[in-house]
Formats: C-alpha cells, structure tokens, sequence
C-alpha cells in the first residue's frame, strides 16, 4: 500500500470503523493476508487497482451467500467500487457508507440497484434473513427487473427467508445491573435493525460468573449464557486481530471481551455489529451462521 493509500485507509478506520492492515505494519505477503482473513470479516476493502483485488480473492469466493463484501477504492479515494457480495453481504450498503464518509463516488453495478429496484436478497439482508436457495434469487431479481409482479406466498419459484440468530458478547463494570445490560443490548441490536428477541445466546470472560446482572438478565430473558477463560479470549483475540483496551486488560486479563467471547462461540460466523460502548457496558454481536 502506498503512502496516500495507508492515511486513505486510517481516515476510513477512523470514520467508519475496521482494522488497517498496511504492508510493512502488520503483514508482509498481501496473498498470504487474505487467506487468513476472507472468512473472518464482514467486509474487506482494498486500497489498489481492481485486478489486484479480484486476483486476491478468487481462489477463495464460495458463494454470495456467504462470502464478506468486498470493496476497492483507489489511493486517492476518488470511487468505492462494491466489488463482491453486493447484496446478502451488504458491499452496495457499505460503499454508500464509505462514499459518504469520504466525499468519493460510490461504484455500484448490480442490475436492480442501476434500474432503481429493490432487490429480495438485498431486503433478507437488511431483515436479517439468509435467502435460500440462490437460484430462486437469480428468477426472482430476474422477474422484478422485467417489471413483473413478485408474490411472498405464490408461484413456481419458491425462495426461502430463514431467520439468523444474533449471538450477544458483553463485558460490563463491576455491579452493572441487569436493566442496563438489557439497554445496551437492546440499542445494539436497535443499531442493526433488528429485534432483541434474535439474540439467542450470550457470552462473556470467565471472571464474570458471578456478576448478577448479567447473569440475572440471562434468566429473564431465557437465554444460555457462555463464560470462556482469558486464555480462550486471547487466541480470538490474536486470530483476528482485535483490538484490546489496556484498562480492562488490567481488569479481567484480556484487553477485549465483548467480541472475543461471542468469537469463541460459533465457528464461521461473522459481526452484525463491532465491538460498541454504551455507558459500562460493552457489547457485540455476531450472526449465527
């Protein structure tokens, strides 16, 4: 990455949210990079020419529903091209975003989105439903493009819209009660649209077993609640290269809770929502692929 192309990357960082990996900071071979990560992160954004981009993630695209956006941008930041997974993985949604936040042109191709059309995976996204099988998406963005009329409950194409559970990490202080878990759980999950009824499981460091609101929270709400040790937290941690807070580091032995317990739950899965403070208490929250 070039010198323009790093400060590129760090005022995206900064206003959007993400992790900067920068050739000669924290990796040396870019192929070898993207191996490791493609199936970690909701969403990759490369900062190079698009040949560079679409030879890097080839040998690695399964499907469009379940590989992360990805984007690229040139050094300058003059366009956000949503390359990869415009719709289920929300790389349209996100090059908006970052064209926003950036004053650049966003780049997007996708046939419904060119014509002014609501697309149906682009709307199971955005509901929290995975669209299956991908067939049916293709005949029925095919049909809405034609200008026909779509039915939820008939036709010969059947599509269907399975709901994603929500998996809820927390970290909160000392004493936190229960009511204020339970908002800041809520407003997480507000922040991705969706109702806190999704979360199905929670989970936190060891070291808060004890803690009774959040345990007490995990009784009224009906919910398992998983508790890993430091030592579980730290191997997320350094798989995915989180970022740590020295202050909780001090307190509980590992600089990141919230995102490296919900990490420790599931393989596979990916963030709805980063690591986000509300006042005390610390939450993020993965879908449950």
């Amino acid at each position: 990455m070039t010198t323009p192309g790093a400060r590129l990357a760090d005022k995206i960082s900064e206003k959007v949210g993400g992790q900067v990996f920068a050739k000669g900071r924290n990796f040396t071979k870019l192929p070898d990079l993207v191996a490791e990560i493609f199936g970690k992160f909701d969403g990759l954004i490369f900062i190079c020419a698009a040949g560079i981009a679409v030879r890097m993630i080839a040998p690695h695209i399964v499907s469009k529903l379940s590989d992360p956006a990805v984007l690229v941008l040139d050094e300058r930041g003059q366009n956000v091209i949503s390359l990869l997974s415009g719709h289920v993985g929300r790389a349209n949604e996100l090059a908006i975003e970052i064209a926003k936040a950036i004053e650049a042109n966003p780049v997007i191709t996708t046939a419904t989105d060119v014509e002014g059309q609501l697309s149906v995976d682009a709307v199971a996204s955005k509901l929290g439903l995975l669209p299956e099988p991908k067939e049916a998406i293709k005949a029925i963005n095919a049909a809405i493009l034609r200008g026909e009329e779509v039915f939820v409950t008939a036709g010969d194409v059947r599509l269907n819209l399975i709901p994603q559970n929500l998996i809820a990490g927390v970290g909160c202080r000392r004493g936190t009660s229960s009511l204020k878990i339970f908002e800041a759980l809520q407003r997480a999950c507000a922040m991705i649209h969706q109702p806190i009824e999704r979360v199905k499981l929670l989970a936190s460091v060891d070291v808060k077993r004890d803690e009774v609101g959040l345990v007490s929270l995990a009784e009224v709400m009906g919910l398992e609640i998983r508790f890993f040790t430091a030592a579980d937290l730290q191997k997320k941690i350094d798989e995915y290269n989180l970022a740590e807070s020295r202050f909780v580091k001090r307190t509980v032995s590992v600089g990141n809770v919230c995102e490296a317990a919900a990490l420790c739950c599931v393989e596979g899965a990916r963030f709805a929502l980063p690591k986000t403070s509300f006042k005390g208490v610390t939450v993020a929250l993965l879908w449950e692929r």
